[in-house]
């Protein structure tokens, strides 16, 4: 009787940790780094050669009483115990960094959470930018279109929890899994190949991810295990590849993000602005450039949100784990969202589900065939 009241006053911790948890990455503000007056200081930068931007931000709330009830519950010792206390861990240092949002110690809690490029990824980075030229692109479609063609997708998927909207940041597209929204930025442009892309990407990759992992017995699957990010990001970037829409931009866009990062540790807006212009147009140069500076007010002064290196170098390394583990890896990796180093503890986990949604499934081949039609 002692040993199943035990048994189940753990499995109530547990799942109230995990509800926590939730909570908490449902209030943490993905979109809180980007700057509220882009618009007005990208005319300013481009009117003058010397201006660095100085960015303005909204408020955002904190989680510290939502930290303080998870951090009064006591979990079962065992390996989703210590995968649940590395993940607030993370919860708690995005906090952190958000909550400093203009201050100096942004920086120090963003290379925290994300860490900083590797001298051997910035010279790989480099590697790419001097082989390949930027090709034109021909921008003609709208942002509207892309919204509409999402949104089919998903209603082929069946997907109805799901919803597709516009937003003003500075990347092109975003998903906010907790929240189940996917963000195409408001009246951009862009090519013909972006949209294949992006349905693969934002959809195939990170959706997928998040619809398996919200079926299975744990929510860290869904809400995501400590550190995935970089597989997330560098496994999106191999499934663009798997379907034969990673351009020769896309790629010079990846190794533009991780320099930009790797400058904006050492350099203020502008210089790093100037160095991305020896290889980009001056529009991706300052999306570039904007992209690793967010989160900062004074521009002018080194530091960076470091996020963006993890396209790239995970690009590489999820690359080198397919192409030894094959098709019984991808399928790995689409359980939730983990990150490379939590594949082996897979079979230590009791009532996983195999994953239902896969980017090499016919189903989705044959979605993405009629749309490109």
């Amino acid at each position: 009787m002692a040993e199943t009241n035990n048994k189940n006053n753990n499995d109530k911790n547990t799942a109230l940790f995990e509800d926590l948890l939730a909570r908490i990455d449902k209030k943490l503000p993905f979109l809180g780094m980007n700057p509220a007056n882009e618009a007005s200081e990208k005319k300013k930068f481009f009117k003058s050669k010397d201006y660095n931007p100085v960015f303005k931000y909204r408020r955002t709330a904190s989680c510290d009483k939502l930290f303080h009830k998870i951090d009064m519950i006591d979990l079962p010792a065992g390996v989703m115990s210590r995968l649940l206390q590395q993940r607030l861990e993370k919860f708690k240092r995005t906090n952190a960094m958000v909550q400093n949002i203009g201050r100096q110690e942004f920086t120090y809690f963003s290379k925290g959470i994300f860490d900083k490029p590797s001298n051997e990824l910035v010279s790989k980075a480099y590697e790419i930018l001097k082989a390949q030229e930027e090709k034109a692109e021909d921008n003609t479609i709208g942002a509207k279109k892309v919204v509409k063609e999402m949104k089919k997708v998903l209603a082929k998927l069946n997907l109805k929890d799901w919803k597709v909207g516009f937003k003003n940041m500075a990347a092109n597209a975003a998903v906010v899994t907790s929240k189940k929204n996917i963000y195409v930025k408001k009246k951009a442009k862009f090519s013909d190949d972006f949209l294949k892309r992006i349905l693969v990407h934002e959809i195939g990759t990170h959706v997928f991810r998040a619809l398996n992992g919200e079926k299975q017995p744990y929510k860290i699957f869904f809400t995501g295990l400590p550190n995935y990010m970089g597989t997330e990001e560098g496994l999106a970037v191999n499934v663009e590849e798997m379907h034969n829409c990673l351009q020769t931009n896309t790629l010079r866009t990846y190794a533009g993000r991780a320099l930009a990062v790797s400058l904006a540790l050492q350099k203020g807006f502008r210089d790093v602005f100037n160095e991305l212009k020896l290889f980009f147009s001056d529009e991706l140069a300052w999306k570039l450039t904007l992209r690793a500076k967010r989160g900062l007010i004074d521009t002018s002064k080194p530091g960076a949100y470091t996020k963006d290196y993890l396209y790239l170098d995970g690009y590489y390394k999820v690359k080198k784990f397919l192409e030894e583990k094959g098709d019984e890896g991808l399928k790995q990796l689409y359980y939730g969202r983990l990150d490379l180093e939590q594949v082996p503890l897979l079979s230590q986990l009791e009532g996983l589900k195999e994953p239902e949604f896969l980017p090499n499934s016919e189903k989705f081949k044959t979605l993405l065939v009629n749309i490109a039609n």
